[in-house]
């Protein structure tokens, strides 16, 4: 198992301009690409960045992200109903740059915000500050959040060099409290006790990028909170990660299997070693089917249920049971 060290306090090399790339425990420092992509028209067509945001609840499962290009940005709200297995709600809309903006930093002084005429989104934490403010209003959706930090266990922080020049910087952070409330299609919705993460990745990524994700947020049989994040593709095992109570945990990369002809049907999630081995029973999908020319996105991300088993180092084996969660499929041409 690779072990998680302090991140550095910059994410390149100075004297090399190499990346310090590896896993690491904690906030990543400020993601600044420029010696990467010294010209202007490079990171205007490379530079990809964006904020997601999920909350669970007994009742729902609700994301929101910002998505910054560089030529154009992309932003989105979801809700699930647990206990009816269907989006309640399903906003996306794309607009110029100008009017989203995705900062440098996954952490404290993190910012993100859309200010779209169907989607207005902020998430911020201010330096100093141990809280994620989240708002965001789409049609059939308000919320108003915060997402603490105090109790919740380190963020996972991952930087990766890839072939061609590119480079990935991702910070998650799993089982954030939370206060707060949303409406959803008229109405009200208390958060309050829910769990949260986010995911923070900036990067100069290639052309077309391609790869299967899986989140997990909720509780154990056991009454253990736990947070899954799993990866296959991207950055690989760098940034896949069990988060349990106030425990951050490594994983192997993970393993997805699923036909694709029918995502609605249950799939199945693991990790490269065995150690997680899950059943996604998903209830509906959030997707995006785009061909701008210059985008090409086949993009679908099915919300559901988790159930199955996850060995821990220590010896236990936590058992999962109708844990809510997504996976996606994701094949960019950006």
């Amino acid at each position: 198992m690779r072990e998680l060290i302090t991140p550095p306090d910059s994410i390149l090399e100075p004297s090399t301009g190499a990346a310090r790339a590896g896993s690491y425990r904690g906030e990543l420092p400020r993601v600044d690409l420029s010696p990467l992509a010294l010209r202007r028209l490079d990171r205007l067509l490379r530079h990809k960045r964006w904020t997601y945001v999920a909350i669970a609840s007994d009742e729902v499962f609700i994301a929101v992200g910002v998505v910054h290009l560089g030529y154009l940005a992309l932003v989105f709200g979801v809700v699930f109903d647990k206990a009816g297995r269907r989006l309640l709600v399903d906003r996306s809309t794309f607009g110029p740059p100008f009017a989203a903006s995705v900062g440098d930093v996954g952490g404290e002084g993190s910012s993100a915000r859309a200010w779209l005429p169907r989607a207005q989104v902020r998430i911020e934490r201010p330096r100093g500050e141990s809280r994620v403010a989240v708002a965001a209003a789409f049609r059939g959706l308000a919320l108003e959040a915060r997402l603490d930090s105090r109790a919740a266990p380190p963020a996972l922080s991952a930087i990766a060099q890839a072939p061609r020049g590119a480079l990935i910087a991702t910070e998650k952070r799993l089982l954030l409290g939370v206060e707060g409330e949303a409406s959803v299609l008229g109405r009200r919705i208390s958060l309050d006790g829910s769990l949260a993460s986010y995911d923070y990745t900036s990067g100069l990524l290639p052309r077309r990028t391609a790869w299967r994700w899986g989140l997990v947020l909720g509780r154990a049989e056991s009454g253990e909170r736990v947070g899954l994040n799993v990866g296959e593709g991207f950055i690989g095992d760098a940034e896949c990660a069990l988060w349990i109570e106030g425990d951050l945990i490594p994983l192997a990369e993970g393993r997805f299997t699923f036909d694709a002809a029918r995502p609605l049907d249950p799939w199945r999630v693991r990790t490269a070693d065995g150690a997680v081995d899950l059943r996604f029973v998903p209830g509906a999908a959030h997707s995006n089917h785009t061909n701008l020319g210059l985008v090409v996105s086949e993009f679908l991300q099915p919300i559901g249920l988790y159930s199955g088993t996850i060995r821990v180092p220590d010896g236990r084996v936590l058992e999962l049971r109708d844990v809510l969660g997504v996976t996606a499929d994701q094949d960019i041409t950006w």
